[in-house]
């Protein structure tokens, strides 16, 4: 066995061994380093999870030492010869429990740019909390104190292998009963992993042959099975609610024609559609999830924040209709903050209301022949298309769910919107769905935590760079908010209204259309995020963030660095579909002005400012 190992290093290609007491050799690819973890006789919880999901890796268990021994210096060895260096770091906890200080211990002459990097990227680390202590010693003790030596230092000085030793203060245990923090581990975790990567990055990028282009790229390609039980898991449980449309009315037409009875003054009376599911049994199914099985940071980080968000959701399901439902929402959505409103009444105050309509308008039947065209477009550019496209009684407007765009029977758009609409719903939102679903990671689909900010910013986007974005159109993302803002602050139904058609001088159904949005279920301020999203992605855009990474998925700002994480370690795949509306000289026109900085109103289009 030993021969094919390292027969396998020798080509630069990756192993998995186990050995006898159940102890893991991984080595995902060829790499020119190995972390290592050695088992103590005495009690050491938690200490093999700092490593567990590294690209390279051994964690050996008790009474495997010979197997290790053995194992090692002849690997390293075989590796060096493969990259022209060789990197072994073992990582042991401080035998003391009340010790705080992160003590890496390295020769005094090679590789000082490595040790010099390493003691730099741990420094972070410090702000776990404020009492620890970063300290470098230098010497011939790089191994655990009841431990023997993995490797001479003449062999590694011979070897050109780089013998590091870093001890940890056991800071995620309690010093008196030795019980794990798990919470407090994970960010450990998450913290130590991106600090070793840094500096094996430069020992790679100074010492060796390997070619690599960032330490981001170090990281695992081949997440354990874990991490895909929990994703589906999680998608299984979202497949089992459809938010958006369980929380909007069903009779928003009879509503509508009561409340213009009553002469605008009494707050309508909404139904909605059934659960047909118990929220509490859902919620155990949630958390009946073992989310404390995945050790890689960077993908655990995405399933504890959609485990949260799916909590919120179900938690607002079963509160429909109540005021507690509007805390959820704003739980789940954040809040409408002063510099939100105040932006949005700029717009209002500077964007002349639009003129008066005297083109054609189109039905649920033309906007959906204009739909099923584009679709089309993207079928003969991508064959994974399943989506759908249906009119149908039980919507208002647009919808999309899992990637299925559903129309309103009722319908009527100007024709002059239809183009831009159709980029939002389809070139956005469907097609992020397509991009996703051709993902192993399944969230991607159906949206990672948060998602609908930068989704909506997109599709909004994507109404501008159509040349499609109207007075009409930024006066409604503007009074979104500002009706938003109402809820928030505990408004009811009328005075909402009365704000949107006093105040803001829409007529009667418009303002019924705004608030019924944001009235939905007890407070749904959702709509807020349409504006807010837009002018996070615009900030991107002039940063220097490629418009096409947006599109891998539906994904949500916060999550954008691990995004790139996980591209670079090619546990993503490139997104299949690129949207249209980001081809063509006048899109890249448009797309160079918001690199530029164009302001809200100057995206307006020309010829309707």
């Amino acid at each position: 066995m030993q021969e094919i190992l390292l027969d396998r290093i020798a080509r630069q290609e990756g192993t998995r061994h186990t050995l006898s007491n159940g102890g893991v050799l991984h080595i995902d690819r060829g790499l020119p380093f190995l972390f290592i973890y050695r088992e103590p006789e005495r009690a050491d919880r938690g200490t093999d999870r700092l490593i567990a999901a590294e690209a390279a890796r051994l964690i050996s268990r008790r009474g495997e030492e010979a197997e290790v021994a053995e194992l090692v210096a002849p690997l390293a060895r075989s590796g060096s010869a493969a990259y022209g260096a060789y990197l072994l770091l073992e990582l042991w906890s401080s035998p003391d429990p009340h010790s705080r200080r992160f003590v890496l211990r390295a020769p005094a002459g090679p590789a000082p740019e490595t040790i010099g990097r390493m003691v730099e990227a741990l420094q972070p680390l410090r702000e776990l909390d404020p009492g620890l202590e970063i300290a470098l010693e230098t010497g011939d003790d790089r191994h655990p104190p009841d431990l023997p030596r993995l490797l001479t230092i003449d062999e590694s000085w011979r070897h050109e292998i780089l013998l590091l030793g870093l001890e940890v203060p056991p800071i995620y245990r309690d010093p008196e009963t030795g019980d794990v923090y798990p919470r407090f581990l994970l960010q450990l975790r998450q913290r130590l992993s991106r600090a070793l990567r840094q500096a094996v990055y430069e020992f790679v990028r100074v010492q060796t042959t390997h070619k690599i282009e960032n330490h981001l790229a170090l990281g695992s390609r081949t997440p354990a099975d874990a991490v895909w039980g929990v994703d589906r898991a999680l998608c299984d449980l979202e497949h089992s609610f459809d938010l958006l449309l369980l929380t909007s009315p069903v009779n928003g037409d009879e509503a509508w024609e009561r409340f213009r009875s009553d002469d605008f003054a009494r707050n309508p009376d909404f139904h909605y559609r059934l659960l047909r599911f118990d929220p509490d049994l859902l919620k155990r199914r949630l958390f009946a999830i073992r989310m404390e099985a995945i050790d890689d940071p960077a993908l655990a980080d995405l399933m504890e924040d959609k485990r949260q968000e799916l909590d919120t959701q179900i938690t607002m399901l079963r509160e429909r209709g109540t005021k507690e439902f509007r805390y959820d929402s704003l739980r789940l959505y954040g809040e409408a903050d002063e510099a939100l409103v105040r932006t949005a009444g700029q717009i209002l105050e500077q964007v002349p209301r639009p003129r008066r309509w005297d083109g054609q308008w189109v039905d649920a039947g033309g906007f959906r022949a204009a739909a099923v065209q584009e679709l089309s477009y993207y079928r003969t550019r991508y064959d994974g298309i399943r989506n759908t496209i249906e009119i149908r009684p039980d919507v208002t407007g647009l919808l999309v769910s899992e990637g299925n765009l559903m129309i309103g029977e009722k319908l009527t758009v100007r024709a002059d919107r239809v183009a831009p609409l159709v980029h939002h719903e389809v070139g956005t939102h469907v097609l992020t769905f397509v991009n996703g679903s051709a993902q192993p990671l399944q969230q991607l689909s159906l949206g990672l935590a948060g998602y609908d900010e930068l989704q909506e910013g997109l599709a909004v986007l994507a109404e501008y760079l159509a040349g499609g974005l109207d007075r009409l159109r930024m006066r409604l993302l503007a009074a979104r908010v500002i009706a938003a803002r109402t809820v928030q602050d505990g408004a009811d139904f009328v005075e909402t209204f009365r704000v949107l058609r006093g105040d803001l001088g829409y007529t009667p159904a418009g303002a019924w259309s705004i608030a019924l949005r944001v009235h939905a279920s007890g407070g749904f301020t959702r709509d807020m995020i349409y504006l807010r999203g837009l002018i996070d992605l615009l900030e991107l855009l002039r940063n220097g963030t490629d418009p096409a990474a947006l599109y891998i998925g539906k994904i949500a700002k916060r999550h954008l660095p691990i995004i790139e994480e996980l591209r670079y370690r090619q546990v993503l795949r490139e997104p299949p579909l690129t949207p249209r509306y980001l081809t063509g000289d006048d899109a890249r026109d448009r797309l160079d002005a918001v690199r530029r900085g164009i302001t809200l109103t100057e995206m307006i289009c020309p010829d309707d400012r």
